[in-house]
């Protein structure tokens, strides 16, 4: 009796000292974060000082120099540009859709879709074609020829997953317009990605669309649907956007360098740029802030970590990307060794997992308890992020961190993705777990 009670007191010890390792560090994280709620005072900054911050825009422009300046105002070494070209797309002022069917005309509420071209003047009028899938718009052939159409496939409601839906629905804004191009359609109207049931439409971008597209509110999707059971249905789309000439802009990089090993680095960021709805505060404003107040709270609670943690704000992620290119550029030739990349790019709600591509993700089971006190209840596979993905070419391990789903896509590329849907305790959870999973890396490695 006395050996299994020995045997078991000694398991206790050894599991304590796995789950209490690093108690001192959370600890102090957690008293200095929750203290100040650093993040929140920073996404008020970004969002109100700065507003949205479209790629090319003086808003934009603007989130820069903001960056810039905030990191040197918290203390981080090595604050520098790392310059990039960027489209430059103009929404207009000019965004509307009037429908008409047998029984009249009405109006349904409309977005242009980044990189849409405008209309002439009069806008574009054609019949409306409703299809769920690309398929069915590849199969119309000549029928589409003069025709709009209309992309209406919903969010799955099925899937537990708040995520999970706008991969399966996401091609009819990404890739649709093009595809009703191919056909000889004069213009695409998508339903919003989004399932929330209001009159608010969701922009994003879509690539070489070649005719003017759109996104249509719920409301006005399913208006547009319920219309077109009843007989045909035209719409008249009129829309100002235009895309002007690339312009000169930049990420902005800052850090503290490590004590043992400075040339590994460990990156965290978020993108900078945002759409010209709302203000961008959980897209992507949540994540440029957790990734600033991650590395500022690990400075003011007195670590330094042994390799080098670095906070990258990507430029241009919502339209091409060339933040995010320009910077795996600039790491290939530095020489240095990007150990691993950190991504917040899916909002600032409560924090409950990080993905990872590493490929040994069992051996980091260990760090679950620590990270858990932010309530991050797992590691699972995935990806880390559209703008650390290109980082895993110089052997960097991708991670992303994973915050509650269900509410995002309500705001998502909307007019109402501001600062009051962001909950302070929330979005400072989300920071004080990717400073605690920067500094388990640069403790231990990977």
């Amino acid at each position: 009796m006395r050996i299994v009670s020995g045997f078991m007191a000694l398991a206790l010890v050894s599991v304590g000292f796995g789950a209490d390792r690093y108690s001192d560090f959370t600890d102090k994280v957690r008293v200095t974060g929750l203290s100040r709620l650093g993040a929140f005072s920073l996404l008020k900054e970004l969002t109100t000082d700065v507003g949205p911050r479209l790629s090319g825009s003086a808003g934009a422009e603007k989130a820069v120099a903001w960056g810039q300046a905030t990191m040197t105002r918290l203390g981080f070494q090595n604050v520098r540009l790392v310059p990039c070209m960027v489209p430059h797309w103009v929404r207009g002022n000019t965004e509307t859709l009037v429908a008409t069917d047998k029984y009249g005309s009405f109006p349904l509420t409309v977005c242009a879709l980044g990189t849409s071209p405008g209309t002439p003047a009069e806008g574009v009028t054609g019949e409306v074609i409703e299809v769920q899938t690309l398929k069915e718009v590849a199969a119309l052939g000549d029928r589409a020829k003069g025709k709009i159409i209309f992309y209406n496939r919903p969010f799955e409601k099925t899937t537990v997953s708040g995520f999970a839906p706008y991969g399966i629905a996401g091609d009819q804004r990404f890739a649709g317009p093009a595809a009703a191009a191919k056909v000889g359609a004069i213009a695409a109207i998508t339903r919003s990605l989004t399932a929330a049931e209001d009159d608010v439409p969701h922009t994003g971008t879509t690539r070489e669309p070649g005719i003017p597209c759109a996104a249509l509110s719920i409301v006005a999707a399913n208006k547009l649907s319920a219309a077109l059971k009843n007989g045909p249905v035209s719409v008249n789309l009129k829309l100002s956007c235009q895309t002007l000439p690339d312009v000169p802009s930049a990420s902005v990089v800052g850090e503290i360098v490590g004590s043992e090993f400075p040339t590994e680095v460990i990156v965290m960021g978020g993108h900078l740029d945002s759409w010209d709805k709302g203000t961008g505060a959980h897209d992507d404003g949540a994540g440029v802030v957790h990734a600033l107040e991650a590395l500022s709270v690990l400075k003011d609670s007195g670590f330094r970590p042994k390799r080098t943690i670095r906070v990258v704000l990507f430029m241009n992620e919502e339209i091409s990307g060339t933040g995010a290119e320009a910077y795996f550029e600039s790491a290939k030739k530095s020489g240095e060794k990007c150990v691993a990349a950190i991504e917040s790019d899916s909002g600032g709600f409560a924090p409950r997992a990080f993905t990872t591509d590493y490929k040994r993700l069992k051996r980091l089971d260990h760090w679950v308890p620590t990270l858990s006190t932010f309530e991050i209840e797992r590691l699972k596979p995935g990806g880390g992020g559209a703008d650390v993905g290109p980082l895993a070419k110089i052997g960097a391990v991708l991670f992303g961190l994973e915050p509650e789903s269900q509410r995002y896509f309500d705001y998502h590329h909307s007019d109402k993705d501001t600062l009051d849907k962001v909950h302070p305790r929330e979005l400072e959870l989300g920071a004080l777990s990717m400073a605690t999973l920067a500094w388990l890396i640069s403790e231990e490695g990977l």
